[in-house]
């Protein structure tokens, strides 16, 4: 009986030395983390153009302490003054990085993607998260305060003009081409879909003939004052025009209405017209019964279909329910990816 006990009691201590050391390792990997301590080089930046490419500001912080050896990965959290982090902006940092630098056009461009206004002073919070594990809380650093004036980046765009047979010779009058960047380098799209007129144009500076481009020695290739320039065939193309090598290329880009509805039916597109001035493509059709949809250079690739107004690629066709002319609106939003149309009956 003694014996039983003996070896019952040592059963006992030894599942309790166990299950204790189980709690004392669980303590180890589940304990609180130390945060990191987070410093600026500077609490107050003033952002110019002529310092841009120097380092405006550094963010040092020491490494966070979890209590056993493990990565620890780093991430810059930014917010502004007063919304407490809730929905930072966030920068992977990796995890050997104890500095951060910006110089002057990186950080004004972090100032412009978290849309601060330019030439105003801003409180910005920067603060550093730690974190080793998703079983494992994070720590986050202390919360420096920089007050950032960013510079004012917006380039006012430039532009040349294309007169030509399509539109009556006119630079009065004709569309433009835009160079966003304002560095000679201009593009924009331009329709010459009237079978009764030639596609012949030029380029000109301003809205006067006082200094036009035309046809250079070789193709492709512009001259002050040469000869008309032209397109392949009725329709609608992407004109790119370089005034530093004096060269010009046109690439078909052409939205058409396809469908049951059409007078080409599933066949072929009855070409829309591009209108600079309102960025919308337009066609006067007579529709029958039937369906429509819009495609892109005469091919199924990239095509749209919707209802309502609105428009999906590859959607559904869109149904024509009343017989009659209308003019039609296709709208392409390239920067929300989005497009949308109009049906109206004339």
């Amino acid at each position: 009986m003694k014996n039983w006990l003996n070896k019952s009691l040592v059963f006992v201590l030894a599942s309790l030395t166990l299950m204790s050391c189980e709690k004392d390792e669980d303590k180890l990997i589940l304990r609180e983390g130390t945060p990191p301590m987070l410093s600026a080089s500077s609490t107050n930046v003033v952002l110019t153009e002529e310092t841009a490419e120097g380092t405006a500001l550094t963010l040092n912080w020491n490494e966070a302490d979890f209590g056993f050896d493990a990565a620890t990965e780093y991430s810059l959290q930014i917010d502004t003054a007063g919304d407490n982090f809730v929905a930072p902006y966030s920068v992977s940092l990796g995890n050997k990085m104890t500095s951060k630098a910006y110089t002057g056009q990186e950080l004004n461009t972090l100032m412009s993607r978290l849309k601060y206004t330019p030439e105003e002073m801003h409180e910005v919070k920067f603060r550093i998260r730690a974190g080793v594990s998703e079983f494992v809380n994070p720590v986050y650093s202390n919360v420096v305060t920089v007050n950032v004036t960013p510079y004012n980046t917006y380039i006012e765009p430039t532009f040349i003009y294309v007169p030509g047979d399509y539109q009556g010779w006119n630079p009065g009058t004709a569309p433009s081409l835009i160079s966003v960047e304002a560095n000679n380098i201009y593009q924009g799209i331009i329709s010459f879909t009237d079978p009764g007129k030639s596609r012949m144009f030029k380029f000109t500076a301003e809205r006067s003939w006082d200094l036009n481009w035309g046809n250079g020695a070789t193709a492709g290739t512009l001259a002050e004052n040469g000869s008309d320039l032209s397109v392949p065939a009725n329709d609608s193309y992407m004109l790119i025009v370089n005034l530093n090598t004096l060269t010009w290329s046109a690439t078909k880009h052409s939205w058409g209405v396809i469908g049951s509805a059409t007078a080409g039916g599933w066949d072929s597109d009855q070409n829309m017209r591009y209108i600079n001035e309102e960025d919308v493509w337009k066609a006067t059709l007579d529709l029958k019964v039937g369906d429509i949809k819009f495609r892109f250079n005469d091919a199924w690739d990239i095509n749209y279909g919707g209802k309502d107004g609105n428009l999906n690629l590859g959607g559904d066709n869109i149904a024509i329910t009343a017989a009659g002319k209308y003019e039609i609106t296709l709208k392409i939003d390239e920067e929300a990816e989005t497009a949308t149309y109009t049906l109206v009956k004339l």
